[in-house]
Protein backbone atom coordinates (compact mmCIF):
# COMPACT_ATOMS: atom_id res chain seq x y z
CA UNK A 1 0.00 0.00 0.00
CA UNK A 2 2.92 2.38 0.44
CA UNK A 3 4.64 1.48 -2.23
CA UNK A 4 1.54 2.48 -4.45
CA UNK A 5 1.29 5.76 -2.82
CA UNK A 6 4.80 6.72 -3.11
CA UNK A 7 4.30 6.00 -7.17
CA UNK A 8 1.31 7.85 -7.46
CA UNK A 9 2.57 10.80 -5.51
CA UNK A 10 5.51 11.01 -7.98
CA UNK A 11 3.47 10.49 -10.93
CA UNK A 12 1.01 13.41 -9.39
CA UNK A 13 4.66 15.71 -9.16
CA UNK A 14 5.76 14.51 -12.49
CA UNK A 15 2.35 15.74 -13.90
CA UNK A 16 1.97 18.99 -12.55
CA UNK A 17 5.27 19.62 -13.21
CA UNK A 18 4.76 18.54 -17.44
CA UNK A 19 1.64 20.60 -17.33
CA UNK A 20 2.96 23.18 -16.16
CA UNK A 21 6.00 23.50 -18.85
CA UNK A 22 3.99 23.37 -21.30
CA UNK A 23 1.63 25.81 -20.14
CA UNK A 24 4.79 28.10 -19.85
CA UNK A 25 5.78 27.18 -23.10
CA UNK A 26 2.31 27.81 -24.80
CA UNK A 27 1.76 31.10 -22.85
CA UNK A 28 5.59 32.65 -23.29
CA UNK A 29 5.24 34.47 -26.74
CA UNK A 30 1.80 35.93 -25.87
CA UNK A 31 3.41 37.23 -22.51
CA UNK A 32 6.01 39.18 -24.31
CA UNK A 33 3.70 40.75 -26.48
CA UNK A 34 1.73 43.49 -25.28
CA UNK A 35 -1.39 43.07 -27.48
CA UNK A 36 -5.17 44.07 -26.39
CA UNK A 37 -8.47 42.53 -27.62
CA UNK A 38 -11.32 43.96 -27.91
CA UNK A 39 -14.15 41.34 -28.87
CA UNK A 40 -17.17 43.21 -31.10
CA UNK A 41 -20.39 43.44 -30.50
CA UNK A 42 -23.80 45.51 -30.99
CA UNK A 43 -22.85 48.01 -28.32
CA UNK A 44 -19.78 48.68 -30.38
CA UNK A 45 -20.14 47.74 -33.94
CA UNK A 46 -21.17 51.22 -35.25
CA UNK A 47 -18.37 53.14 -33.40
CA UNK A 48 -15.82 50.35 -34.83
CA UNK A 49 -16.95 50.15 -37.73
CA UNK A 50 -16.81 53.99 -38.26
CA UNK A 51 -13.66 54.89 -37.19
CA UNK A 52 -11.82 52.09 -39.35
CA UNK A 53 -13.67 53.55 -42.46
CA UNK A 54 -12.96 56.58 -42.04
CA UNK A 55 -9.46 55.82 -42.12
CA UNK A 56 -9.78 54.63 -45.79
CA UNK A 57 -10.09 50.87 -44.75
CA UNK A 58 -12.53 48.81 -46.14
CA UNK A 59 -13.99 46.37 -43.99
CA UNK A 60 -14.18 42.82 -45.63
CA UNK A 61 -17.60 41.55 -43.79
CA UNK A 62 -18.34 41.47 -40.19
CA UNK A 63 -15.49 42.70 -37.76
CA UNK A 64 -15.60 40.03 -34.79
CA UNK A 65 -12.40 41.14 -33.09
CA UNK A 66 -10.10 43.56 -32.96
CA UNK A 67 -6.23 43.87 -31.37
CA UNK A 68 -3.75 47.08 -30.76
CA UNK A 69 -0.13 46.65 -30.76
CA UNK A 70 2.34 49.09 -30.03
CA UNK A 71 5.36 48.84 -32.35
CA UNK A 72 8.17 51.18 -32.56
CA UNK A 73 6.94 54.47 -33.62
CA UNK A 74 4.28 53.17 -34.95
CA UNK A 75 1.02 50.51 -33.78
CA UNK A 76 -0.96 48.13 -35.31
CA UNK A 77 -4.63 47.80 -35.58
CA UNK A 78 -5.69 43.83 -36.27
CA UNK A 79 -9.39 43.24 -37.68
CA UNK A 80 -10.71 39.79 -37.09
CA UNK A 81 -13.14 38.67 -39.31
CA UNK A 82 -16.17 36.28 -38.47
CA UNK A 83 -15.39 34.36 -41.85
CA UNK A 84 -11.98 33.93 -40.25
CA UNK A 85 -9.91 36.71 -42.04
CA UNK A 86 -7.27 38.56 -39.85
CA UNK A 87 -6.24 41.80 -41.55
CA UNK A 88 -3.50 44.38 -40.11
CA UNK A 89 -3.18 47.84 -40.22
CA UNK A 90 0.20 49.84 -39.40
CA UNK A 91 -0.61 53.31 -38.49
CA UNK A 92 2.02 55.95 -37.04
CA UNK A 93 1.91 57.01 -33.78
CA UNK A 94 1.70 60.87 -34.67
CA UNK A 95 -1.91 59.74 -36.08
CA UNK A 96 -4.35 61.55 -34.46
CA UNK A 97 -7.42 60.05 -35.84
CA UNK A 98 -7.24 56.83 -34.43
CA UNK A 99 -5.90 58.04 -31.15
CA UNK A 100 -9.59 57.62 -30.01
CA UNK A 101 -9.68 54.25 -31.30
CA UNK A 102 -6.27 52.91 -29.82
CA UNK A 103 -7.79 54.60 -26.24
CA UNK A 104 -11.21 52.40 -25.98
CA UNK A 105 -9.48 49.13 -27.12
CA UNK A 106 -7.21 50.14 -23.91
CA UNK A 107 -9.89 51.13 -21.98
CA UNK A 108 -12.64 48.14 -23.06
CA UNK A 109 -10.82 45.34 -24.17
CA UNK A 110 -8.22 42.87 -22.34
CA UNK A 111 -4.85 42.25 -22.14
CA UNK A 112 -3.60 39.49 -23.34
CA UNK A 113 -0.19 39.25 -22.36
CA UNK A 114 -1.16 40.18 -18.74
CA UNK A 115 -3.47 36.83 -18.59
CA UNK A 116 -0.67 34.87 -19.97
CA UNK A 117 1.98 36.29 -17.75
CA UNK A 118 -0.44 35.51 -15.10
CA UNK A 119 -0.49 31.78 -16.36
CA UNK A 120 3.19 31.87 -16.25
CA UNK A 121 3.64 33.11 -12.75
CA UNK A 122 1.07 29.99 -11.54
CA UNK A 123 2.76 27.48 -13.48
CA UNK A 124 6.13 28.41 -11.97
CA UNK A 125 4.40 28.80 -8.58
CA UNK A 126 3.17 25.03 -9.17
CA UNK A 127 6.30 24.07 -10.17
CA UNK A 128 7.78 25.01 -6.71
CA UNK A 129 5.54 23.54 -4.81
CA UNK A 130 5.17 20.43 -7.02
CA UNK A 131 9.44 20.43 -6.09
CA UNK A 132 9.52 21.30 -2.45
CA UNK A 133 6.44 18.66 -2.04
CA UNK A 134 8.89 15.81 -3.35
CA UNK A 135 11.71 17.04 -1.57
CA UNK A 136 9.72 16.85 1.89
CA UNK A 137 8.33 13.85 0.98
CA UNK A 138 11.53 11.60 0.56
CA UNK A 139 12.90 13.24 3.54
CA UNK A 140 10.26 12.26 5.55
CA UNK A 141 10.42 9.04 3.81
CA UNK A 142 13.85 8.61 4.62
CA UNK A 143 13.42 9.14 8.47
CA UNK A 144 10.48 6.56 8.71
CA UNK A 145 13.19 4.34 7.06
CA UNK A 146 16.24 5.26 9.09
CA UNK A 147 13.41 4.84 12.56
CA UNK A 148 12.33 1.37 10.91
CA UNK A 149 15.72 0.03 10.97
CA UNK A 150 16.52 1.47 14.65
CA UNK A 151 13.22 -0.40 16.10
CA UNK A 152 14.38 -3.52 14.11
CA UNK A 153 17.73 -3.84 15.24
Amino acid sequence: MNKVLNELSTIIVINIVVLSIITISNNFEKALQNRYYLNIDLSNREYIEEIVIENNKIVMGEINKIAYQQGLGDWELLLYYENGIEDKIMFADSNRNMQSLQDYIIQNGYNEGKISSNKIKISLVAILVAIIYEISYLIIMKIKRKQTEKLTK
